[in-house]
């Protein structure tokens, strides 16, 4: 709600006091009041986003904000793959996408804020403009989101405030961020453009004796926020968990919203769930009853640690069924506006991870990481299509039949649980689902709705309604579509669009199930069946017409000027209702609000325009296989295409407009990477005699700011301590002398970080931690004891080498400032006399000065070849051996005991236009063999497999990064941790998919210096 100063005119509080009354009123006695007088203003009455009880209002007009997840930064192709994915969002009925911004890779250095290339926030709004899609900004500053630190950058580590509080260090730090956020934001406030709210700091906690400064912290921030123009829309926060923070008091927020997961993590059992919270709307009551039911983040996937199942397991555990129960369930509890995380994924490229997660954020989300659709995706578009076909349900609340609290009042199956909802038109939904998740066989079940004749037991007519184990179904009675009333139905409604002068009405239910349904409105009308014989259709009493049967492909029962398309499920997934632009349309407007097209059989259809005065209806979509395509568009049609080729349409057998969709796509043929000319070298020469690491950083620091202090010995190793944030570092320690016997280590890295040691050019071993879900829980923190064999030694200087393999920093969820826990050395003791003279460190080239302003701060590590450039296209590897049959030097081959070795290739593609073929690199894993990799293509990272550890094994390579019509230069990493060596089983270059599509075909890549001008 919107902060007013302390000194108020009264006249001005009494119009307040007035305008809360109306909201309230207007909450429980309609939804006719027009919202100019309810919801946020923060002193803009004129604001165009605005809300009461029940939901948002868009130009006072009523929205179920559908909403899905998306990391721009995690696609750095940029806009033309942000379309593809925000196209395919709208396509299943999202009108929203919450989008997290993330300072660190903005400020990389502290006072040098970049939003160039994939960092911009105007071209992702723009493209949502372009799109028709709305916005919710979620700048942080911290953001969570399985990235290192949260969000935040590496310097901040070094900043001796704590972070997530309102001490001065920390408030001086972020808020050039925030402002600038702001100033991004302002322009493109809804209505001006699709930013429709933004989100301050996530999952916070309030401030508390022990932990003072959040809340404070959290007002500053939206404090700054409003300063620098957020001023049209209302802030929001996502509470971990429903649990009313910042729904009130200092740094109250103007939209409460919370996040759930109610399915958890661990994708290694993903059939066991746990049950459906049944009460989720008391928490609603209870924190924030005058306005709407919001979830800023709802389960949509399951990130996967290292070690863990793959991303596969996580989709099961996350799949339709999950959909169809849980996200229903939240329906149920009157949510309105509803935003799944993850719906696109992405790709954790360049160090963005943390360390409980690889590089593939795939999720497990509907939309999976090379953005193919997953059948999720497809139960998601039925969902939300019907919400938005279904404005009642805006303002619908539950009301009793008997024993409500039981849930099983509606029904004679006490395995079937109803919430009932009314909404004031008269329209009821009925949200069923088996008692428990637990019950996976299918039931059947008899249940009352209210009619406008009185309660009525349905089925009336013949067989019982069928529900599966681990489904849920919305019915409806009383529900309106166009001029026509749907009394009842046990099957569901996919949509309803007036097209021409005929009302459409769409409905679907498991093949084999038994439906019923009764329209209403129909007069005198017999009722005329085409397509599939499982449907019958007859007229019944006052002038409806009944329909029943079990779907089995689709039938279409024509009564008078109403068409009720009829499907099983299966077949429904494949429609699609897509709007027709017209000059009154807005960003969210959807079927049946504007104009729009019914389109059959698709693997995708991204939009519809009418051209040539309504006579040619224009598509745009993907097909991943020969299609018959129906079409259900205005009288005035006569012509289709797709994607600018004519189809040869006829009138078929159930009304439509039919026609056949040819897809002549071949898998194709891409290089052998086994054929390919490879070059080698070695890439930690740092264990060589006579290496010279004079230039390198000193670490001299005696002490640190940070709350982790050593473990031991002089100087603190720290590597963020000076500047190097991410990727692997190399630390050299110096002695004199033959009398050392050993060294002590501590080296902290993360869940599943590596390291190994060298004295001399002598290899020590190697020690790693492990994932924190194992048993017992993980380690990131190993303490071992390394011993020195005199022959080993100088009588001058010796040189202890240790690389370390982090896997990204802590993120802050408790503000605690985890994110400052150390990397690299944390303690050390020489044994045997004396100690280490000067110790040497050397990260990413550059550290915070990094050259590469374009791939940004946290693509780059600290090996060798990495700050040597030989990841980076255009680099010579004349002074690289070259592979040959009698000498070969490629991964395939490997190392033959413990080090580092680089291998460099280059490959061309000729992927046609016109198609989506989304390319991978695949290993073969050999969990026995312990080494790490790490993946540059085109000077991109974009992977880092662990042999050991994995699960990963496939690494999509996103078009625009990987050029699909010509050379690409590919160079990867092989550190073997073990001392007998290691090699790549196996190698190569995969097509995860073949699909025909519409989408902007990347031709190149995307902006990538190269060599010269980073090294040159």
């Amino acid at each position: 709600m919107a902060r007013y100063p302390l000194c108020v005119d009264m006249n001005a509080l009494n119009n307040v006091l007035l305008v809360f009354l109306a909201v309230y009123i207007h909450g429980i006695l309609s939804y006719t009041v027009p919202p100019g007088s309810a919801g946020f203003y923060h002193g803009n009455s004129s604001a165009a986003v605005t809300l009461d009880t029940h939901s948002l209002f868009l130009d006072d007009k009523r929205l179920f904000v559908f909403s899905g997840e998306v990391h721009p930064w995690r696609i750095p192709s940029g806009r033309a793959v942000w379309r593809d994915v925000f196209q395919k969002m709208k396509a299943a009925g999202f009108n929203s996408v919450s989008v997290y911004h993330h300072w660190g890779v903005s400020e990389g250095k502290q006072g040098e804020l970049d939003f160039n290339d994939f960092r911009s926030h105007t071209d992702v709004y723009e493209v949502a403009t372009e799109v028709g899609i709305l916005v919710v900004a979620r700048p942080g500053p911290y953001i969570n989101a399985e990235t290192t630190a949260g969000g935040f950058p590496g310097w901040l580590t070094n900043n001796p405030a704590k972070a997530r509080t309102n001490q001065t260090g920390f408030t001086e730090a972020w808020t050039p961020y925030i402002e600038s956020v702001a100033q991004f934001v302002e322009p493109f406030q809804y209505p001006d453009g699709p930013v429709i709210a933004v989100q301050s700091e996530n999952e916070f906690f309030q401030s508390s004796a022990s932990n003072p400064g959040r809340s404070e912290s959290m007002q500053e921030i939206e404090d700054t926020l409003r300063a620098n123009g957020v001023t049209k829309v209302p802030l929001t926060h996502n509470d971990a968990q429903p649990n009313g923070r910042f729904a009130q008091g200092l740094g109250a927020v103007d939209l409460y919203m919370w996040d759930a997961y109610p399915q958890g993590f661990l994708c290694s059992n993903p059939t066991s769930w746990p049950e459906v919270n049944a009460n989720l709307d008391t928490a609603h009551q209870a924190f924030v009853p005058d306005q709407p039911w919001a979830s800023g983040e709802f389960q949509g996937g399951s990130f996967d640690p290292w070690g863990g199942s793959g991303y596969d397991q996580c989709f099961l555990l996350t799949n339709e069924q999950f959909a169809s129960v849980q996200y229903k369930n939240n329906y149920a509890a009157q949510t309105t506006y509803l935003n799944l995380y993850m719906t696109y994924g992405g790709t954790n490229w360049g160090n963005l991870a943390e360390p409980t997660v690889y590089t593939s954020y795939d999720y497990g989300a509907p939309i999976r990481e090379d953005r193919t659709l997953s059948p999720k995706y497809s139960e998601i578009k039925l969902q939300a299509t019907f919400l938005h076909a279904s404005p009642d349900f805006l303002v619908a609340t539950r009301f009793g039949n008997g024993t409500v609290g039981s849930g099983t009042a509606f029904s004679d199956n006490t395995r079937i649980y109803t919430t009932a909802l009314s909404a004031p038109s008269g329209t009821h939904f009925y949200v069923i689902r088996q008692t428990s998740v637990r019950l996976l066989d299918s039931t059947q079940f008899t249940i009352r709705v209210n009619t406008t004749e009185g309660e009525v037991t349905i089925p009336q007519f013949g067989d019982t309604a069928t529900l599966d184990g681990r489904e849920s179904q919305v019915l409806v009675s009383e529900y309106t579509f166009g001029s026509h009333k749907l009394k009842y139905s046990t099957a569901e409604v996919f949509t309803w669009a007036t097209i021409g002068d005929v009302d459409y009405l769409v409905l679907y239910a498991n093949e084999g199930h038994s439906i019923e349904t009764v329209i209403s409105g129909v007069g005198n009308s017999a009722p005329i069946i085409s397509g599939s014989s499982s449907i019958t259709a007859r007229s019944g009493s006052n002038g409806t017409a009944i329909i029943t049967g079990s779907p089995s492909g689709i039938s279409t029962v024509t009564i008078g000027r109403a068409t009720v398309i009829v499907a099983d499920k299966h077949t429904a997934l494949s429609f699609w209702n897509v709007h027709l632009p017209t000059p009154n349309a807005t960003l969210y407007d959807r079927a049946p609000d504007v104009p729009s097209v019914l389109v059959i059989g698709p693997y995708l259809v991204r939009n519809a325009t009418l051209e040539n005065s309504n006579s040619r209806l224009v598509l745009h979509g993907d097909l991943n296989g020969t299609t018959t395509m129906d079409v259900v568009a205005p009288p005035s049609v006569k012509t289709v295409t797709w994607n600018g080729n004519q189809v040869d349409v006829q009138k078929s057998n159930i009304g439509t407009l039919r026609g056949s969709l040819r897809f002549t796509l071949n898998e194709p043929t891409l290089p052998n990477l086994k054929e390919a000319t490879w070059f080698c070298t070695d890439s930690l020469p740092e264990i060589k005699d006579g290496f010279d690491d004079s230039d390198w950083v000193t670490a001299n620091k005696t002490t640190t700011v940070r709350p982790y202090q050593p473990f031991g010995g002089k100087f603190v190793l720290y590597s963020d301590e000076y500047g190097f944030h991410q990727g692997n570092t190399i630390t050299r320690g110096h002695f004199t002398g033959k009398n050392v016997t050993g060294v002590r280590l501590s080296v902290q890295g993360g869940f599943n970080f590596g390291y190994s040691a060298w004295i001399n050019s002598k290899f020590l071993g190697s020690s790693q931690g492990t994932n924190q879900y194992s048993a017992g829980g993980g380690i990131d923190l190993t303490n071992s004891t390394w011993t020195f064999d005199s022959a080993d030694l100088n009588d001058g200087d010796n040189v202890l080498t240790v690389v370390v393999d982090p896997t990204g920093l802590e993120e802050d969820y408790d503000g605690d400032d985890t994110h400052k826990t150390p990397r690299g050395i944390r303690g050390y003791e020489l044994f045997g006399g004396g100690d280490f003279t000067v110790w040497k460190l050397q990260g990413n080239l550059g550290g915070e000065d990094y050259p590469d302003k374009v791939r940004g701060p946290l693509n780059e590590g600290g090996l060798f070849v990495e700050r040597q450039g030989a990841h980076l296209p255009g680099f010579s590897t004349n002074s690289w051996t070259r592979s040959t049959t009698s000498a070969p030097c490629t991964p395939y081959t490997g190392l033959t005991s413990a080090g580092i070795k680089a291998y460099r290739t280059t490959f061309s593609l000729d992927i046609p236009a016109g198609s989506d073929i989304p390319i991978a690199l695949q290993f073969e894993r050999t969990p026995t063999s312990s080494y790490r990799t790490v993946i540059y293509i085109n000077g991109w990272q974009f992977g880092r497999f662990n042999s050991r550890d994995g699960p990963q094994t496939v690494f999509p390579l996103p078009e625009g990064i990987l050029n699909h019509q010509g050379s690409n230069e590919l160079l990867i990493t092989v550190w073997s941790l073990d001392g007998g060596g290691a090699k790549v089983a196996d190698l190569g270059l995969v097509a995860t998919a073949v699909v025909s599509s519409s989408k902007e075909f990347i031709r190149g890549l995307v902006r990538s210096p190269s060599f010269s001008e980073l090294r040159g």
